[in-house]
C-alpha cells in the first residue's frame, strides 16, 4: 500500500463508529513496511523533526522521561534520539509499526490507543509527544484528557494537528477550553509546511500541563 493509498483509506474511517481502531490497526498494518519510504518521498512530512525541534527549545533535560503516543514506525523517537534525549517510550495501535520503532532508542513500547486509557499511570512522564495522530479519522480533541493525565503537572504536550480536522473535530475550540479552564498553558501555537508534498499544512502547539 502506498502512502497516497493509505490516506485514501481515512475515507472509511468513521470517529463514531466503534469499530474505527479495529480498522485503523488493519490500515497501519499494511502500511507498515512501506510506511517510512512514503513518508519521505510521497507526502513529503515533515512533522516529526518540526515537533522534536519545537519541544527541544523548552525541553532541556535530556534524560527527561518522555512518551511518544502514536508513535507508529518511530520517527519522531528518531529525532529524539538524534538530539541526545535518551529515556522515551512509544505507543501506538499497531503492533507492526511498533516492530519497526523496536530499533530506534525507545525504552518502552507499548499497543494502546488514545481513543481509550492509555495503559499508563497517571501522572508518569515529563512530556508527551503525538505527531500526526489528531488528523482524519484518527482521534478527536477528546484524546487531549488522556494526554494530561499520564503527563506530570508542569511537563510539556508536544503535539500537531493536521489543518483539515482542526476546526472539525473541535481542536481550535477545546485548546482553548483547556487554558480557560486552566488545564494546560499553551507556550506556542502555529500553523506551519506538515505533508509538503501535498501543500497540507499542519498546527504544531507546545503547552504545559497544569
Amino acid at each position: 500500500m502506498s502512502r497516497k493509498e493509505g490516506l485514501k483509506n481515512y475515507e472509511e474511517l468513521n470517529l463514531n463508529d466503534t469499530k474505527n481502531d479495529h480498522r485503523l490497526a488493519e490500515v497501519y498494518r499494511d502500511w507498515a513496511k512501506k510506511y517510512d519510504y512514503d513518508n519521505d518521498n510521497v507526502l513529503g512530512t515533515v512533522s516529526q523533526p518540526k515537533s522534536v525541534n519545537l519541544l527541544s527549545t523548552k525541553l532541556k533535560d535530556k534524560t527527561a522521561k518522555i512518551i511518544d503516543v502514536g508513535c507508529g514506525t518511530g520517527l519522531v523517537g528518531k529525532n529524539l534520539k538524534a538530539l541526545g534525549y535518551i529515556c522515551f517510550d512509544g505507543i501506538d495501535i499497531s503492533e507492526e509499526m511498533l516492530a519497526i520503532a523496536k530499533p530506534r532508542g525507545y525504552t518502552n513500547l507499548f499497543v494502546g490507543s488514545l481513543n481509550k486509557q492509555l495503559p499508563v499511570l497517571e501522572n508518569t512522564y515529563d512530556s508527551a509527544m503525538c505527531v500526526g495522530v489528531f488528523t482524519h479519522g484518527h482521534v478527536s480533541s477528546d484524546g487531549f484528557n488522556e494526554l494530561c493525565r499520564i503527563v506530570k503537572p508542569g511537563g510539556y504536550l508536544c503535539f500537531t494537528i493536521n489543518e483539515g480536522v482542526f476546526q472539525k473535530y473541535g481542536f481550535e475550540e477545546t485548546i482553548k477550553e483547556f487554558e480557560v479552564n486552566n488545564k494546560w498553558r499553551v507556550v506556542s501555537l502555529y500553523k506551519d509546511d506538515y505533508m509538503t508534498l501535498e501543500n497540507v499544512k499542519g498546527y504544531y502547539c507546545l503547552a504545559t500541563v497544569n
